[in-house]
């Protein structure tokens, strides 16, 4: 199994989910967070100065998901895809293994609890 982190603009998350939904992925969570340093588009976002590192921060999405192996690769096209735009800020997405899983309704594990 395979956990896919995505940081992106916040104006894209209907299409993003919209297309993910659309390729097979499902129990998608995501949550506004405020990016700081290389994350931060401090071009186009509102911004404030954190005096203790002098760096801007602006909004972004934090999306999260956990999928097969083979689903990966796709998924994560799919985010690239919709959120590039080929401007500082973009984000960033990462993907790491995940060693084990329990659904906690009905006990099932591994990738059955997906």
């Amino acid at each position: 199994m395979k956990e896919i982190k995505a940081y992106f603009r916040p104006a894209f998350i209907d299409s993003i989910v919209d297309a993910l939904e659309m390729t097979g992925a499902a129990d998608i969570t995501f949550i506004r967070v405020d990016a700081i340093g290389r994350l931060a588009d401090a071009e186009t976002d509102q911004h404030h100065f954190v005096h203790r590192y002098r760096e801007k921060y602006s909004a972004v999405v934090k999306l999260e998901l956990v999928c097969k192996d083979e689903d990966a690769p796709r998924f994560v096209e799919v985010i690239h895809q919709k959120a590039c735009t080929g401007e500082h800020g973009d984000g960033r997405v990462f993907v790491s293994d995940i060693v084990d899983a329990v659904n906690i309704r009905t006990g099932a594990k591994g990738i059955e609890a997906l």
